[in-house]
């Protein structure tokens, strides 16, 4: 077959020719296949691209690449050199090189993405990297990052080299930015990260300035981290690493604040070295660490503190990433504060320390530290000691402002959602001048723990109050923290002097607020509660609960609630009692301003006066304190609920002065209603029914030396009934110049119209003045049987077994009248007009008189029962005519003579001396000379046989006419019977009973 074999060796030349030619050809299109190759390449795998290849040779090109809208193309290399070559018969890729690239991405809901390049980026992804093959050695020069996210704009500009698939350098930067987000606000300043892989280690440096970041309630201004740290490189085609690391970081700034609480220049440096080993995502690292943190000071609100220092180191740092990020250690470290300031709180060093084991995983941290507190505290809030203040005030203010805290050995248990704290010793405090407080645990249980807590208080020593306080339960759940407390206190602070009190309930905090809700009433006292002029003694309450918590305390400010019951006092500067008081009491302190409102429902007020003022009342009413002023309005009623006065109080607690007023507008009396002893045993005198009116108005004024009082007593007309019988058209003005003790000026006048008594009594006045122990009646006058009669002193004692003592001057009265409607008008006739002065004494119901001379001023009559007469004795003559010359021998006949004249007697002199007798009998020695003036003209008949036998002895003679008599008589009227014959007629008059 030679002709075949001779065409196959003609087409030879022909084949090399047209390979020639289309290996010219390739070369001459070379670019445009290039750029359809990997146009044709990208496109295939769904990214839109455009390229410019400006050379191609056998090891290689260079050219332009753009992925994405040709308006704006999410990538741009507009300077790409690619180098690649065979290894053996298979194709690869060497080197790539992209100068100043450009690529846009987004970050949106946490996703990030590269808009066209997503497709290409995934294919990347999912083709596991193939170990027969040499990964290309990629260098971006100047490679800039346009990112977009949901908070701003990040610019990013770096240079990356990387080799073996192994990134060997990285040297970014950033532009300054601002990303704001609805939770956070941060101006970051330009930051650098470096990365540098030496053998199977990379170096890792950041240093990212903060010019300000808001986030939640932290702030941060000035701010700079920087962390530098050396780990083993990780094998990516494994997923494991392998190696020794370390770590440093450091965050400092000028400040930095989270909500109110803040620090100044304040550094945290964090270090760690160690060993990592393992899968990526089982990745275990132990090692050593610690934190240093300092601050030059820092701030909560308002309180401060010069320099902090926390040193904490573990030797036995683990992390381990097998079912979650674990790390676990047994830290140390101790804490130091100083010149912390809280308000006038201060504490010149607080220092802590604690060790024990930690760990941190998925469910949260769980440790358990053993812990030690010490250091100094005071509290200035109470001020200095003061001359004025005493006994347990002035402990307390020299113990609060400077006391040594110990609490040498704390356990503290933190569980995911919960907190254990117990004591293994008990927490003391010890004040420099003295005295200790306590807390102690009960028994082993924790002072905090989920299931509850316990402890105990006990202050005592150093002259301050005693306290103790027990807390069988407090429980910590769900960020409140509640106890149920019962504390027992004797104490003397400020005003309360020798006060106790007995409380318990539930004590509440959460939600940065504090209640206590009492369980039961609380009993209060007090020996005496000084205000100075105003001081209250013997005080004593109950506090009961009422309407929710008793105490609540909550943004600065706080609030009381509670009911008073059985609330007793004693003001001996009103020299009166308040007894058997309920109400309701509100107190609130809002912006650093206090404020009360006390409701008394129901009260007793009782006179504590030596000599009784008045009867018992009842008072309900409101007072209120506002911006350090006291006001009260109070209605005061009998105990039958008759209003009858109103009292005003006020008072400045910064001046301490204030006072009340007492106005019982225009008193009626009638009979069925208000009666005046109802109101004041003082108007024990004004017998029922008591018809007219009266108004009383005063005050009790006070300031921090002293107080003062005064009243007027307005009597515009008041009829009634005395014991000497019914007063009519009482009238008068009486101005106290002090209520306690009650005291009224001196020369102040009453007057009445009538006083129907014994014998009529018209145009009676009086000069009153009362003193601490008795109303005075000094000059007063009174109409009587046609004379006069006037009180030269009359003391009326306000104590009600006190005796009353006067004087009384009689001026020409006419005894006719009195003695016939006295008891013994129908034994006694007497027609006199006597003057003279009568001194007596009253007390118990008798009258006593010592002293009385009555004579009388002109010629009168007097006859006398015998009935009337007892124990009388006689003497003098009974001149009658002679009828011989035989003396008559004084025999008892010269008696019956002068019961005689005694029952007809008409005389010229009249001179009686008065006063009461041992017995209580009432003796009159009278010195009476006149003569015996019987209706019938009377004479004596004896015969001679009887004068001589004296036979008329033995017989009644009577005494004849005209004979003159000059007697002393002396005889005893059982007065006290007298007066109380008197009282029986008076109250069947209707009147009471007789009150000498």
């Amino acid at each position: 077959m030679p002709a075949p074999r001779a065409r196959r060796r003609a087409l030879l030349p022909l084949a090399g020719l047209l390979v020639i030619l289309a290996l010219v050809a390739l070369y001459a299109a070379r670019k445009v296949i290039a750029r359809e190759a990997l146009t044709g390449w990208l496109r295939a795998q769904g990214v839109a691209a455009r390229s410019q290849v400006a050379g191609v040779g056998p090891g290689g090109f260079t050219g332009r690449l753009e992925i994405g809208d040709p308006r704006a193309p999410d990538f741009v290399a507009g300077d790409a050199t690619v180098r690649w070559g065979f290894r053996g018969l298979t194709f690869e890729i060497r080197e790539v090189t992209l100068r100043r690239p450009i690529l846009r991405a987004r970050l949106h809901d946490g996703v990030i993405s590269a808009g066209a390049l997503d497709p290409l980026i995934e294919e990347f992804r999912s083709r596991p990297p193939q170990p027969d093959r040499g990964q290309p050695r990629v260098e971006l020069d100047d490679a800039l990052l346009l990112l977009t996210t949901d908070y701003g704009p990040v610019r990013l500009t770096a240079d990356v080299v990387v080799q073996e698939g192994k990134l060997i350098s990285l040297a970014a930067t950033s532009g300054p930015t601002r990303l704001k987000g609805p939770a956070f606000d941060a101006a970051i300043g330009a930051a650098t990260l470096g990365m540098r892989t030496r053998r199977d280690e990379v170096e890792v440096a950041l240093d990212a300035p903060i010019a300000r970041l808001a986030a939640g309630g932290l702030t941060a201004e000035t701010t700079r981290l920087q962390i530098k740290g050396v780990a083993p490189y990780p094998d990516l085609k494994a997923r494991q690493a392998k190696g020794q690391f370390s770590l440093a970081a450091t965050i400092s700034g000028d400040h930095l604040s989270l909500a109110d609480k803040g620090l100044d220049g304040a550094t945290i440096k964090a270090t760690a070295v160690g060993q990592m080993s393992g899968w990526l995502d089982t990745l275990a690292v132990t090692g050593r660490g610690g934190i240093d943190f300092t601050a030059a000071s820092g701030h909560a609100g308002a309180a401060g503190s010069g320099g902090i220092r926390l040193a904490v180191a573990a030797d036995d740092l683990r992390w381990t990433r097998g079912g979650g990020d674990v790390v676990a250690a047994t830290p140390q470290g101790s804490v130091l504060v100083q010149d912390m300031v809280a308000g006038d709180l201060k504490a010149p060093q607080i220092r802590a320390t604690f060790r024990g084991p930690m760990r941190y995983g998925p469910a949260g941290l769980d440790a358990t530290l053993n812990a030690s507190l010490s250091g100094r505290v005071g509290w200035s809030g109470l001020g200095a000691v003061t001359p004025v203040d005493a006994g347990q005030m002035a402990a307390i203010k020299r113990a609060v402002r400077s006391a040594q805290l110990s609490a040498p050995a704390l356990s503290l248990g933190v569980r995911p959602g919960a907190m254990t704290l117990a004591l293994i010793r008990p927490v003391t405090l010890r004040p420099t001048s003295g005295g200790t407080l306590t807390i102690s645990p009960r028994g082993a249980a924790p002072v905090l723990s989920p299931r509850g807590g316990a402890f105990s208080v006990a202050v005592r020593g150093g002259g301050l109050p005693t306290l103790t306080a027990e807390v069988p339960r407090l429980t910590i759940m769900e960020g409140a923290v509640v106890a149920q407390a019962g504390v027992k206190a004797a104490f003397s602070i400020g005003p309360i002097q020798d006060g106790a009190v007995e409380a318990s309930g539930v004590l509440r905090i959460a939600d940065r607020s504090l209640s206590f809700a009492a369980d039961r009433c609380a009993p209060l006292t007090a020996r005496r509660i000084d205000f100075g002029a105003n001081t209250l003694e013997a005080v004593a309450l109950r506090l009961c609960p009422w309407s929710g918590p008793m105490l609540i305390a909550q943004g600065g400010g706080w609030r009381f609630r509670a009911k008073a019951a059985g609330a007793d006092a004693t003001a001996p500067f009103l020299q009166a009692k308040v007894v058997e008081g309920a109400g309701r009491i509100t107190a609130a302190q809002v912006a650093g301003r206090l404020s009360v409102n006390a409701v008394l429902d129901q009260a007793r007020i009782l006179d504590a006066a030596p000599q009784p003022r008045f009867n018992p009342l009842q008072a309900a009413g409101v007072a209120s304190m506002a911006r350090d002023r006291w006001t009260g309005d109070f209605i005061i009623s009998t105990a039958a609920a008759r209003r009858v006065a109103q009292v005003i109080l006020r008072h400045d607690t910064r001046s301490g002065a204030g006072g009340i007023g007492i106005d019982t507008g225009v008193l009626s009396f009638a009979e069925g209603g208000l009666q005046p002893s109802q109101l004041s045993p003082l108007a024990g005198a004004i017998g029922s029914p008591a018809q007219g009116t009266a108004q009383f108005a005063g005050r009790f004024d006070w300031t921090t030396t002293g107080a003062t009082s005064a009243g007027v007593l307005t009597l515009p007309g008041l009829d009634f009934v005395s014991p000497a019988g019914r007063v009519t058209g009482l009238k008068g003005v009486i101005a106290f110049t002090s209520l306690a003790p009650l005291i009224a000026a001196p020369d102040q006048t009453l007057s009445a119209e009538a006083i129907a008594a014994i014998v009529p009594i018209t145009g009676v006045t009086a000069g009153v003045a009362v003193d601490a122990q008795a109303l005075t009646i000094t000059g007063g006058e009174a109409s009587v049987g046609g004379g006069k009669v006037r009180v030269e002193s009359l003391r009326l004692p306000l104590a009600p077994a006190a005796a009353m003592a006067g004087v009384l001057d009689f001026d020409g009265v006419q005894l006719h009248d009195l003695v016939e409607a006295s008891p013994f008008g129908d034994r006694v006739e007497l027609d006199v007009r006597v003057s003279g002065r009568v001194p007596f004494e009253s007390q118990a119901g008798k009258v006593r008189i010592t002293g009385a001379e009555l004579h009388a001023i002109q010629p009168g009559r007097l006859s006398i029962s015998r009935q009337a007469l007892t124990g009388v004795a006689a003497s003098g003559a009974v001149e009658a005519p002679a009828t011989g010359t035989t003396p008559v021998a004084p025999t008892d006949t010269f008696t019956d003579f002068a019961y005689q004249a005694m029952e007809n007697l008409a005389f010229d002199t009249l001179n009686a001396a008065i006063a009461s007798r041992e017995d209580g009998r009432l003796g009159v020695l009278a010195h009476i000379v006149g003569r015996h003036d019987p209706p019938q003209r009377q004479a004596i008949k004896l015969s001679l046989s009887e004068l001589i036998g004296r036979k008329f002895l033995n017989r009644p003679l009577p005494l004849p006419s005209n004979t003159a008599v000059n007697l002393t008589l002396d005889t005893t009227l059982n007065l006290d019977d007298l007066l109380n014959d008197y009282a029986d007629y008076q109250r069947l008059r209707g009147s009471p009973a007789v009150q000498p």
